[in-house]
């Protein structure tokens, strides 16, 4: 008996072959599963190549009520459906809202050239609705590119989607001067086709790292 039992205890266990053929197809099926996200999934984006600044996941934006250049009325659901290069200025800007205009119709432009297929436009909030209006916004957002669209409105609701969006802006006009001048933020935001806040630029604006850094992000964003 000890030498049947010695013999029992060095025989390896016999696992029957259904259940051996059931292990090799789970662990295929993993290794599959494994070199489909390696291969196929979306990649990581590398944020510190960024020029920019990434916000992981979006923020919302508030609800708003504006109305664009040609008279159609414009907010939060507008913003769906299309990736949007947004910029809060004013037409009688002399120097920093047409450079910077400038320099994001290029890159939008480069963008496309490189073949993205996912639209992009251009949307110029003005923070001088007493001047700025439709007609005049039309003339002066399509100079730059035709895909740019012109925001106005009253102040108070223009506030309120500059106060979300971190842009504060201030008059000068103390002697009644028609031709004041208005402080603002400079920042340029990036939102999604989900309508969310995805990235935002700071000053000096470049063309040619602001489409990089949209490149970078469209391609990362393959879903929306």
């Amino acid at each position: 008996m000890a030498k049947s039992a010695a013999m029992s205890e060095n025989q390896p266990s016999r696992l029957p072959k259904s259940l051996l053929m059931s292990l090799a197809a789970v662990a295929a099926l993993g290794l599959g599963l494994w070199l489909s996200s390696q291969l196929l999934g979306p990649q990581q984006l590398e944020t510190e190549a960024l020029h920019g600044t990434y916000l992981e996941g979006g923020r919302d934006v508030t609800d708003f009520s504006l109305v664009d250049h040609n008279g159609e009325p414009f907010g939060r659901d507008q913003l769906k459906g299309a990736w949007t290069v947004m910029f809060f200025g004013f037409t009688n800007c002399p120097d920093i809202c047409p450079m910077t205009m400038l320099e994001l119709g290029q890159a939008m432009s480069q963008v496309r050239e490189e073949g993205s297929e996912k639209p992009i436009r251009g949307v110029f909030v003005t923070v001088d609705p007493a001047r700025d209006t439709p007609e005049r916004l039309a003339s002066y957002v399509t100079a730059f590119d035709q895909e740019f669209l012109g925001l106005t409105g009253s102040l108070d609701n223009i506030d309120v989607l500059a106060r979300d969006m971190g842009i504060v802006h201030i008059r000068h006009d103390e002697d009644d001067d028609e031709d004041y001048m208005v402080d603002h933020g400079s920042a340029v935001l990036l939102i999604n086709p989900e309508g969310r806040l995805q990235a935002l630029f700071q000053a000096p604006h470049r063309a040619q790292p602001i489409a990089e850094d949209l490149s970078r992000i469209l391609s990362h964003h393959g879903d929306i």
